[in-house]
């Protein structure tokens, strides 16, 4: 297939499939929650213009497979409608994860939830958002970690802590942390943030990324260039 932008596709959500004329098209939405009339959606989506199945991503999204090139037009006005967002790939911010915190989860011990919203309505630090290179973030609502936040750019977990003779919860943070080829833990830092601090550090260390990384460097092999000691004084730690 010629004269394809196959890279604004990426950006819209739609990835290019080992089969010829063929896409995947990733979904997403905030906290990884899915309404029933979302679901509905996505369902109808895959059986008038799929194979009539859909895949969980390891993000918390949902992707629909055999997606013809011709009909991303109607596909994409179809889960407007709906209220469904799309995800992405390539240099950009993939989608915040997280666990349902204290929600639900008897382990939770924040609320998860509430961080991911801030995230992204009053930083606008939102999936799609064009960086360097793929940027992670993970928030998990206790120390369990079971959004893997040790392996992402930005990982958070929920920790108890004593304020005086008062017990409270606020979030451990990781920095630099990475999966894939060039596999890197990120490492703790050394107190417990409330959501507030928390949401501060995260739109920092996002403006820094974005001002100093090379096209393709990961957020782990930045610090190691520049060095950790200074990279934490750049973002005010």
């Amino acid at each position: 297939m010629e004269n394809i932008d196959y890279d604004a596709l990426k950006k819209r959500g739609f990835l290019r499939q080992k089969q010829d004329g063929l896409f995947v098209l990733r979904t997403r939405m905030s906290e990884g929650v899915y309404k029933k009339e979302q679901l509905e959606k996505i369902n109808e989506i895959a059986q008038e213009f799929a194979k009539g199945f859909v895949h969980i991503t390891v993000r918390q999204g949902i992707e629909i497979p055999f997606i013809r090139f011709e009909d991303i037009s109607q596909v994409e006005a179809e889960l407007k409608l709906a209220g469904v967002e799309a995800g992405t790939s390539g240099p950009r911010l993939r989608t915040t994860t997280c666990c349902p915190g204290n929600n639900w989860c008897k382990s939770g011990l924040v609320n998860t939830f509430s961080l991911a919203e801030r995230i992204e309505k009053e930083l606008g630090i939102k999936c799609g958002l064009d960086l360097p290179h793929k940027f992670k973030i993970a928030v998990s609502g206790c120390p369990n970690a079971c959004t893997r936040v040790q392996v992402s750019e930005i990982g958070l977990h929920g920790q108890a802590y004593q304020d005086g003779a008062v017990p409270r919860f606020g979030y451990a943070i990781y920095l630099g942390g990475c999966s894939g080829r060039t596999l890197r833990f990120g490492f703790k830092l050394d107190k417990v943030f409330t959501e507030d601090e928390a949401l501060s550090l995260i739109d920092r260390v996002v403006k820094f990324y974005k001002g100093h990384a090379k096209p393709r460097q990961r957020l782990a092999l930045l610090i190691e260039e520049f060095g950790k000691d200074n990279f934490l004084k750049e973002i005010a730690l």
